[in-house]
């Protein structure tokens, strides 16, 4: 199924990551998570993919590879060059294998 993302690639300290809107939804089950991100890489040509979510507050979460969650609490992620991404990507826990029985 196609999806509709909004993403930015951010490069910081000599790291590049590409981030990518999601629904706060989205970082309550990990593997569905983990599942975005790796739909998501080719979208990026292999830049590692953090998801982030903003709270009500505005604060950003993230979620991904904790190095590059660790430089993104340093950045203004509100003055990243957003644009509209689409990726395939199916949330269906029985084809991860991975999946708690």
């Amino acid at each position: 199924m196609k999806s509709k993302f909004e993403g930015a690639v951010i490069t910081e300290q000599g790291k590049t990551c590409a981030v990518v809107s999601v629904q706060p939804a989205m970082f309550q089950n990990a593997i569905n998570a983990t599942m975005i991100i790796k739909a998501l890489l080719p979208v990026f040509k292999g830049i590692p993919v953090v998801l982030m979510t903003i709270d009500a507050k505005g604060v950003p979460g993230y979620f991904g590879r904790g190095d590059l969650i660790d430089l993104l609490e340093n950045v203004n992620i509100k003055e990243a060059a957003w644009s509209q991404i689409e990726a395939d990507i199916e949330l269906n826990n029985s084809s991860c294998p991975m999946k708690e029985e």
